[in-house]
C-alpha cells in the first residue's frame, strides 16, 4: 500500500510546486502592472500642469562693461502666464558662467547678510511685465576681464533664456610728462674804459 501511495504523493507535490510557481508569476505580474500604472498616472498628472507658451526674454543694459560698472539685467515676460522667480540671496540671483579654456564654467559669489535683509521670498512677473535687477550685491562675480553669460530659470517654463556680455579692464590713464627747461641767459657786460685826456695849458710868455 505504501508503494501505491508514493506516486500519489509525488503527483500532489508536483501540483503544489506548479501552484507555487504560478503564484509567484502572478505576484510579479501584479507588481509590474502596479508600477507601470503608477508611472503612467504620474506622467499624466505632470502633463496636466500646462507649461506656459511664449517666450521669456533676458537682456542686459549693455553688451560691454568696465570692471566696477553696475551690471543690470531685465527679464521680460512674453508668456501667456505670470512667472515666479524664487529669491536665492545670499547666492547670486541667476546662473552665472565665465568663458575659460574654451568652455563655460559656472562661478559663484555670496552677498552679505545685510544686503539680503528685506528681500521678498519670490518675485512674480505678470504677463507682459518686466523685472530689472543688478548684480551690485555680488561684486566679485565680474571683477576680472572676460566674457560672461547669465541664465535665468522660471517656474512652468522649460527654456533657459540667457544673455552674453563682455567685461573689460579699466583704461590706464597716462599722465602727461611735464618737462622743465632751464634757460641760461648769457649777458655780455661791457665795462667802459675811461681814458684821461690831458688838459691843454697855455704856457706862453707875456
Amino acid at each position: 500500500m505504501t508503494q501505491a501511495l508514493t506516486p500519489a504523493l509525488a503527483t500532489i507535490r508536483e501540483r503544489n510546486k506548479h501552484k507555487r510557481v504560478f503564484g509567484w508569476i502572478f505576484l510579479y505580474v501584479v507588481l509590474i502592472a502596479t508600477f507601470v500604472f503608477s508611472v503612467y498616472w504620474q506622467a499624466k498628472r505632470v502633463n496636466t500642469l500646462g507649461l506656459a507658451s511664449g517666450k521669456l526674454q533676458l537682456t542686459t543694459s549693455k553688451s560691454t562693461y568696465t570692471i566696477g560698472d553696475s551690471i543690470s539685467y531685465t527679464l521680460k515676460n512674453n508668456l501667456e502666464k505670470p512667472i515666479t522667480l524664487v529669491t536665492s540671496c545670499p547666492q547670486e540671483p541667476l546662473y552665472v558662467y565665465s568663458w575659460a579654456n574654451n568652455a563655460w564654467a559656472r562661478i559663484h559669489d555670496t552677498a552679505t547678510a545685510s544686503a539680503c535683509s528685506g528681500e521678498p521670498p519670490q518675485q512674480t512677473i505678470p504677463v507682459g511685465g518686466s523685472y530689472t535687477q543688478t548684480f551690485d550685491k555680488w561684486p566679485n562675480l565680474f571683477d576680472k576681464p572676460g566674457i560672461y553669460r547669465i541664465v535665468s530659470l522660471a517656474t512652468n517654463y522649460t527654456a533657459l533664456p540667457y544673455a552674453d556680455f563682455q567685461v573689460i579692464a579699466k583704461p590706464v590713464v597716462i599722465q602727461p610728462k611735464v618737462e622743465t627747461q632751464t634757460q641760461i641767459i648769457i649777458q655780455k657786460v661791457i665795462t667802459p674804459v675811461y681814458i684821461t685826456v690831458p688838459s691843454s695849458g697855455g704856457g706862453g710868455d707875456n
